[in-house]
């Protein structure tokens, strides 16, 4: 029996479709987006209020991954890395810092991100002491739950054969699909639930 469990969101809050009522509070999204989905991925430098969503979160019983993004660079930019993460550690256990590399961390760089839970994507297959996963061509190194970065949203056909592949992690997963808006993470989310996922 598969133990796959999908947590759907996309990249960013600035939905282009009709997703947000047009008299909805620009500091209100982030709560109204969370109703209806159950993740949400930000660059961690991100112009968003992070106070704002660390305090919904805080103040919310419903399931929701928050997940921090770092580019390459920066995860390997120690000094970069420290600045970017003294914003954030007082609320470390809100959220899953996710990069996607080609390269293992240093050891300098997982040492700075010890008791952050950490999901790391790659093309490529490295030793890691974090729990590894692999699908559709990509490794999963995660210490909480897998966040899994999908490109484009495709059609339902196509959005089926990702669920499919993309469940095969077997565990409970982040699904983040970086250009959806809300009709196509409705569908994906539709395609996973009938799927038993």
């Amino acid at each position: 029996m598969s133990e796959t469990e999908f947590l759907i969101g996309r990249c960013g809050l600035d939905l282009v479709d009709d997703f947000y009522p047009d008299d909805l509070p620009s500091e209100w999204r982030f709560d109204y987006y969370s109703t209806l989905f159950k993740a949400l991925s930000l660059p961690i430098d991100s112009e968003e209020d992070f106070e704002l969503i660390f305090e919904e979160l805080e103040d919310s019983d419903e399931e929701f991954e928050l997940v921090l993004t770092i580019q390459p660079q920066q995860l390997l930019d120690v000094k970069t890395l420290r600045n970017l993460l003294s914003s954030v550690e007082l609320y470390q256990s809100l959220f899953t810092l996710s990069v996607e590399l080609d390269q293992a961390p240093s050891a300098e760089v997982m040492a700075l991100l010890t008791g952050y839970r950490l999901s790391f994507q790659s093309t490529v297959k490295y030793k890691s002491e974090l729990t590894t996963a692999e699908a559709m061509g990509q490794y999963l190194y995660y210490t909480h739950l897998p966040v899994f970065h999908l490109q484009g949203d495709g059609d339902d056909k196509q959005m089926r054969a990702n669920i499919e592949k993309i469940a095969k992690i077997n565990t409970r997963t982040v699904l983040i699909c970086n250009d959806a808006e809300s009709d196509a993470l409705n569908k994906l989310r539709t395609i996973a639930e009938i799927l038993g996922y």
